[in-house]
């Protein structure tokens, strides 16, 4: 095994310092490489910003759940993207720079000096404080792969004076290995269904598992002490902008940041814990954290992570830890097994990232497992780890979306499910008499009028009063506020909870809970007469914070560009800031309209043919008044409607979404509507579970289609 080390620090604005040491070498190599050229920032930050926007992201639910950049539904990422980081990538580390040439020069020698390399195992471990650094996809640097094709680049994370050369942390060694997996908040992530039939591929293995646990139950886990080997976490999880730290969506209510158990996790890590894998979001940050820890080895996505792609690296990395190649070699190999997904997620193989927080011996599954004759009897043990792992997570993934308990520190399967199906709402007999009173958003208007007339028709005992907040604008935001102060059963919304609202309803002591009901889509309408069909996402950012300010920018009449748009407290509002503006302002020419009827009639007038708004397409369903532009992601192409491309009877005015664009993710405006509730036995709690059950039945299913949206089956 040979060990190589890249250490890059920054010493000014113009670039880093470099040094290159192996074991062979009499002294260190020292070279200059010069800073990030804008044109490899500005690639990765495209590849990145149309990656973000893929459907199946183990994105943070809290803050995104709409289909558009970086939210939890489809959009394509150009595979040109990711060649134009991979071209931009090797211009900067092939440069000819002379400072840079001992570096480049000395890789090269050295790999010539490996006669072997083909079979003998080489380590590359970049230590880099830069985080850019960190993001970059090192494997596609053509010299790697021409004199070091298979080789596994790591990322040391040891902070300060720590380091990564030459500190050796010792294996514990165990009868068997025990693996500790918590499976965290998980809306929005698909079941893991196939994993539960993947042929035997381990020994025995002690399986511990933690469903949505409290911090309790997880520090109460971590201090077993039997100890364990390894960490799994699978589920939601992010990190910081400046990306040191990391947060795991550990349940419904908690979001913790691995300082909130690090006392735990020190003692599992002094009983023997050698490696923490983080199937679920960007997590860098939890990286770092854990570096600081001391624990040895962590593999973590340094971007979300597309289901399937998580789930399959799980796979092949098991399939080789478990064969007894080293985590280096597992990683690397399990990473060369994603190239299928290239073309649908171009850039998905470079996520999976090995960190470490100190040069330690190689780990293979046998230091773990020291008595490999040891067999376990019972038929549950027999499982492969693998299919143990795989069944765990189906089982309590169904169980989460089920609505089962399953708090269990350990393994077994549920045997119930949910007994409320109800097809009418008139089956639904047990339910809290008398009147209550709900908000939220403006969305939500079409259901009210419909589903939730049909609720008072059929229950006149349950009776639901909107209730507008006497000073706020009506909106999701006001009304998940009025949920919180108290004075609302549940609140509608059309925008996922968000970290703040969390953590004040945890400080408050409610648990509270949102559950999704339907798609929506978002159409950007103007004046039936005005001379435009289409418009680029590109476009409406630059309307909307005023760099445009008159249709003939865009091929149209000269006619001054008037926006409309509803109060930042609505989701509409707070979707398109976050994920159209970004870090735009928006312009001062924007008309801010608490209602979305008025918006709607203002900018049907004669003499207002240069208004633009952003409306629920539920809204819009049967009008014939305004228009919806025709979307385009980027580049002005495959633009795309809301409703079905089909003639219309303008007396009729008879539109029909586009189902199946909205579905696939097509639409590039498409996110999800929610109620929002506290989970508890209190009358309120109930109030919110009926409800939700009035909105699960068959009749209330249809009549949410009806209403203009796309339900999502309600359990």
């Amino acid at each position: 095994m040979q060990i190589i080390k890249l250490k890059f620090r920054q010493t000014s604005e113009k670039g880093f310092l470099v040094t290159l040491n192996h074991q062979s070498l009499p002294v260190e190599i020292e070279g200059f490489l010069p800073r990030f050229p804008s044109a490899l920032l500005s690639s990765f930050e495209q590849w990145q910003t149309a990656y973000r926007q893929l459907e199946e992201l183990r994105l943070d639910p809290s803050r995104s759940a709409f289909r558009l950049t970086p939210k939890s539904v489809t959009v394509v990422s150009h595979s040109s993207y990711s060649q134009a980081v991979k071209t931009h990538l090797n211009q900067w580390l092939n440069n000819n720079h002379k400072d840079w040439q001992p570096i480049r020069e000395g890789l090269i020698s050295l790999a010539h000096q490996f006669p072997s390399r083909e079979t003998e195992e080489i380590q590359l471990i970049i230590d880099a404080q830069n985080l850019k650094l960190c993001h970059l996809p090192w494997q596609e640097w053509d010299l790697l792969e021409q004199y070091y094709p298979h080789t596994e680049a790591a990322f040391c994370t040891a902070k300060g004076k720590q380091s990564c050369w030459p500190k050796i942390s010792p294996h514990q060694a165990a009868p068997v290995p025990r693996i500790l997996v918590v499976i965290g908040r998980s809306q929005g992530i698909n079941t893991y269904a196939d994993l539960a039939n993947i042929r035997e591929l381990a020994p025995d293995s002690e399986i511990v598992c933690l469903q949505q646990p409290s911090l309790k139950e997880l520090c109460e886990a971590l201090w077993d002490e039997s100890g364990h080997h390894i960490f799994i976490f699978t589920g939601h999880s992010r990190s910081e902008k400046e990306g040191k730290i990391g947060w795991l969506e550990v349940n419904d209510q908690e979001s913790l940041s691995i300082e909130a158990f690090r006392d735990a996790l020190k003692t599992a890590i002094n009983k023997g814990l050698q490696l923490a894998i983080f199937n679920s979001c960007d997590g860098l940050g939890l990286a770092y954290q854990l570096a600081d820890l001391n624990l040895p080895h962590s593999i973590v996505m340094r971007e979300p992570v597309p289901d399937e792609v998580a789930m399959e690296f799980l796979q092949y990395f098991f399939k080789e830890f478990t064969a007894n190649k080293s985590l280096f070699a597992s990683v690397q190999i399990a990473k060369k097994k994603l190239e299928p997904f290239r073309e649908k997620y171009p850039g998905a193989c470079w996520l999976p990232t090995l960190c470490l927080s100190a040069a330690v011996t190689p780990l293979t599954w046998k230091d773990l497992n020291h008595t490999e004759n040891n067999r376990l009897v019972s038929a549950e043990k027999k499982l492969s780890l693998i299919q143990k792992i795989g069944l765990i997570i189906l089982v309590s993934l169904l169980s989460f979306w089920l609505g089962l308990s399953f708090n269990s520190l350990y393994y077994r399967v549920a045997k119930s499910y949910p007994n409320w199906h109800y097809s009418t709402l008139k089956s639904i007999k047990d339910y809290p008499r008398g009147t209550w009173q709900y908000s939220g958003s403006t969305t939500w208007a079409p259901i009210r009028e419909i589903v939730d007339q049909h609720i008072k028709q059929q229950h006149p005992d349950f009776n639901l009063v909107y209730t507008p907040h006497p000073t706020l604008p009506p909106g999701s935001g006001t009304g998940i506020k009025m949920l919180l102060d108290g004075e609302i059963a549940f609140a509608q919304s059309s925008r996922p909870l968000n970290n703040d609202e969390y953590q004040l309803a945890n400080q408050r002591g409610i648990k509270i809970q949102q559950i999704p009901i339907a798609i929506d889509s978002i159409a950007v309408v103007v004046n039936q007469k005005l001379n435009i069909n289409n418009i680029t996402l590109k476009q409406l950012e630059a309307i909307y914070s005023g760099k445009i300010r008159n249709w003939n920018q865009l091929g149209g009449e000269t006619l001054e560009i008037i926006p409309y748009l509803r109060p930042v407290q609505s989701g509409t509002t707070e979707f398109f800031q976050e994920n159209i503006l970004g870090k735009q302002n928006l312009t001062e020419k924007v008309n801010i309209i608490d209602e979305p009827d008025l918006a709607l009639h203002l900018l049907s007038q004669e003499n207002n043919r240069g208004g633009i708004y952003l409306s629920s397409t539920a809204e819009l369903i049967n009008q014939c008044r305004l228009k919806p532009l025709s979307i385009s992601r980027q580049g002005g192409e495959n633009f795309i409607l809301p409703y079905k491309p089909q003639k219309i009877d303008p007396k009729k005015c008879n539109n029909q979404l586009n189902i199946e664009a909205l579905k696939k993710g097509d639409y590039p405006l498409t996110r999800r509507l929610f109620l929002i509730k506290e989970n508890n036995v209190q009358i309120d709690g109930k109030v919110g579970d009926t409800y939700q059950k009035f909105l699960g039945t068959d009749e209330a299913q249809k009549l949410i289609k009806k209403a203009g949206f796309i339900p999502v089956p309600i359990f």
